[in-house]
C-alpha cells in the first residue's frame, strides 16, 4: 500500500503523548474564507495588505499582482470571470524536458482563452460549469416535448450558497490524533485518513440504489481503467470509489461520467435500457453542480483530493459529450478551470501524494488532445525534475506523456510569417526530436513487441505488434504521436535528403501506431483511447490511397472499442487527403 502525504506533500507534526500539551497549529484555510487581498496572496495563503495596483508581499518578492474584477453575472450570485486583456505569461519562459535537451518556449494559451487563466479560483470555476449547466438546462427542457422527461431542477439550484457552517480545525486535529493513537499500531487503511468527518463528507458508507450501482460498477471497470492507462496504482479505479463512498458531489460525479460512456454504445434512436443511461448521466451531473454550489465554500474542501476527483469527472464528462452541438466548447472552459484548481494546489506531475499525481496526469492526457484539436499550446508550464536515468519504467511511460504535451505546444506556434527566419523553429524542432531520442534510447525490453504478427490472413499492410503491459503500449503510442507532430509542423532547409528522411521517419510511426492499434482487442478501451489519438495524428502524412483505406478501418474500429465520441475524426482526416 503507497503510503500517502497530506496535501502539498509536507508529513503532519506528530501527536504529543503522555502530559505533554499539543500544539495546535493554525489552519492554512482559513485564509481562503477572505475576499480581500490580491488573488497572489490567496493563492499563496499569506496575508495581504490589500495595497493597490501592487501589493507590499508582490512588490517585495517581484511577483505579478493580480487583483479580481468586481463585475457580476446575470443569474448567478458570483463574480463573472475577468475578461481577456489580463492576460499572463509565466516565468519558465523556457521549459526543459531533460536537462539541456528542450527550451520549448511555451507562450502560454491564456491568448485563446476567453478567461486568464490565474484568475480562476474553485468558485468561479463553478461559476462557469453553472452558467453552461443553466444553458444547456434549457435546451434540454425545451426538447421534452419529444418525449424526454425532462429535468425539473430549478436554476436557483445550481446558484451558490454561503457554507452552512466554518470548519473546525481544532476538531479536525482532535480526530486526526484519534486516528493516530490506534492501540494496535497499525496504519489505517488509505481512505480513512483522508474521510475523518469532514463537514462536506458523510459520518457513514452511502448506500447505492440499484440503478447508482449499475453505473458505479461500469465506472469501476470500463472507465477508471482508461483513466488509469498510465497509472499502475490505479487510483481512478480502486481509490476514487472509495472516497465517493463518502462524498455525494464525487459520487454523482463517477455515476455521471459511468452512464454517459455506457450510453456511448448504445445504437441511435429511441434508448430501450430502462434507466436510460444518457437521460441518467444528465441527472447525475446536475446533482453534482447542486451539490458542488453547497460546499465550495468550505477552505478545506477547495484544497481537498475530492475536488481535485470530481474536477476530473466533470472534465472526463464533457470529454465524453465533446461531439455534441451544444456543449463542444465547454470541455475547453472546464479543462482550464480544473488546470487552476490544481495549480492552486501546487499539484503536479511529481506530487508525493498518488491520487493526486494521478489526477494531473489524467489532466495533461485531455489537455494534450484538446490542445491537439484546437491548434493551442497544452496549458501547464510544469517543469519535469527528474533525469530520466532516475525513472523506473513505468515512469518513463508518464515522461513521454510530458513531452508530447511540449511537441504539440510546439505544432501550435506554427503558421509565422513567412519572411521570418526559420532557423530559430528549426532548432527548437531538432531539440523536442533530440529529447524524443533520448527517452526512446533509455527504454527497457518491456517497450519492445512480445508479438509481431508477419503473415497476417487479411494481408494487411499493418501486421499487428503486441506490447505488453498496456501502459508502455500506450506510451509507444504516444512517442509515435509526438515525433509526428514536431515533423509534420517543422520546416527544413535541408533539400532532398532532409525530405527523404523526414518522410522515412514519418512512414516508420505510420506502420507502428497502425500495427500497436491493429493489435487492440474488443475489452481493451483504455488503449484505445489512445490509439485513436496517435491514429489521427500521424494519418494526415498517409498519401497512399490503399494506406489510407486500411488507416481508416483500423480508426473506425478504435472508435468503436473506446466508444470515443470523435466520429468527425474521420471527415477531418478524409479533408485532409483530399486537399
Amino acid at each position: 500500500m503507497e503510503v500517502m502525504s497530506t496535501a502539498r506533500g509536507k508529513s503532519r507534526e506528530p501527536i504529543a503523548t503522555g502530559t505533554r500539551r499539543r500544539r495546535i497549529r493554525p489552519s492554512r484555510a482559513r485564509g481562503l474564507r477572505t475576499r480581500t487581498g490580491c488573488l497572489t496572496c490567496r493563492e499563496r495563503r499569506v496575508k495581504c495588505d490589500d495595497v493597490k495596483p501592487q501589493c507590499g508581499r508582490c512588490s517585495k518578492a517581484d511577483r505579478i499582482c493580480r487583483y479580481a474584477p468586481v463585475t457580476q453575472p446575470e443569474g448567478l450570485p458570483s463574480s463573472q470571470p475577468p475578461s481577456v486583456g489580463a492576460s499572463y505569461v509565466p516565468a519558465e519562459s523556457s521549459v526543459p524536458v531533460h536537462q539541456g535537451s528542450i527550451e520549448s518556449h511555451e507562450s502560454q494559451s491564456q491568448s485563446h482563452s476567453p478567461i486568464s487563466l490565474l484568475s480562476i479560483s474553485p468558485l468561479e470555476w463553478y461559476d462557469l460549469l453553472a452558467r453552461d449547466a443553466i444553458s444547456n438546462l434549457h435546451r434540454l427542457n425545451g426538447a421534452s416535448s419529444s418525449g424526454d422527461p425532462g429535468w425539473k431542477l430549478p436554476e436557483i439550484a445550481l446558484s451558490r450558497r454561503e457554507s452552512p457552517a466554518p470548519d473546525c480545525p481544532e476538531a479536525h486535529l482532535e480526530r486526526l490524533a484519534q486516528l493516530e493513537h490506534r492501540d494496535n499500531g497499525i496504519e489505517a487503511p488509505l481512505v480513512d485518513q483522508y474521510q475523518i468527518s469532514e463537514p462536506w463528507n458523510t459520518p457513514n458508507r452511502i448506500e447505492l440504489s440499484a440503478v447508482d450501482f449499475i453505473f458505479f460498477q461500469y465506472y469501476i471497470e470500463v472507465v477508471g481503467p482508461i483513466l488509469d492507462l498510465f497509472d499502475t496504482a490505479r487510483h481512478f479505479s480502486n481509490v476514487v470509489p472509495h472516497l465517493a463512498l463518502r462524498n455525494t458531489g464525487l459520487l454523482k460525479s463517477i455515476l455521471a461520467v459511468g452512464a454517459k460512456h455506457m450510453s456511448l454504445g448504445l445504437t441511435d434512436g429511441p434508448e430501450v435500457e430502462s434507466p436510460a443511461p444518457a437521460h441518467m448521466a444528465t441527472q447525475y451531473y446536475y446533482e453534482t453542480l447542486h451539490y458542488l454550489s453547497q460546499t465550495l465554500l468550505y477552505p478545506s474542501y477547495a484544497d481537498s483530493r475530492e475536488i481535485l476527483a470530481t474536477a476530473t469527472m466533470i472534465s472526463t464528462y464533457e470529454m465524453f459529450d465533446a461531439d455534441s452541438a451544444c456543449t463542444g466548447g465547454d470541455w475547453e472552459q472546464h479543462l482550464r478551470g480544473s488546470f487552476w484548481i490544481q495549480r492552486s494546489q501546487d499539484n503536479d506531475g511529481e506530487s508525493v501524494d498518488g491520487l493526486r499525481r494521478a489526477v494531473w496526469w489524467a489532466w495533461l492526457r485531455q489537455d494534450i488532445w484538446a490542445a491537439f484539436q484546437a491548434g493551442r499550446p497544452t496549458l501547464t508550464f510544469w517543469r519535469a525534475r527528474k533525469p530520466l536515468e532516475e525513472l523506473d519504467s513505468d515512469e518513463l511511460a508518464t515522461r513521454i506523456v510530458y513531452i508530447c504535451g511540449k511537441c504539440v505546444a510546439y505544432a501550435a506556434s506554427h503558421g509565422r510569417s513567412p519572411h521570418e527566419d526559420p532557423r530559430p523553429r528549426i532548432e527548437q524542432g531538432d531539440r523536442l526530436l533530440r529529447a524524443l531520442d533520448e527517452w526512446h534510447r533509455v527504454l527497457p525490453a518491456s517497450y519492445q513487441p512480445v508479438m509481431v504478427a508477419m503473415h497476417s490472413t487479411s494481408q494487411t499492410p499493418f501486421p499487428p505488434i503486441r506490447i505488453h503491459p498496456p501502459n508502455h503500449a500506450g506510451a509507444m503510442q504516444m512517442y509515435h504521436f509526438a515525433r509526428a507532430t514536431v515533423l509534420l509542423n517543422q520546416p527544413t532547409m535541408g533539400g532532398l535528403d532532409a525530405y527523404c528522411l523526414r518522410d522515412k521517419q514519418l512512414d516508420e510511426s505510420v506502420k507502428t501506431v497502425c500495427g500497436i492499434a491493429n493489435a487492440c482487442q474488443d475489452h481493451e478501451s483504455a488503449i484505445a483511447f489512445v490509439n485513436v489519438q496517435a491514429l489521427f495524428a500521424v494519418g494526415q502524412f498517409v498519401r497512399s490511397s490503399e494506406m489510407q483505406g486500411e488507416l481508416l478501418r483500423t480508426l473506425e474500429n478504435m472508435l468503436r472499442i473506446s466508444k470515443y465520441p470523435a466520429r468527425r475524426l474521420v471527415a477531418q482526416l478524409q479533408k485532409v487527403w483530399g486537399n
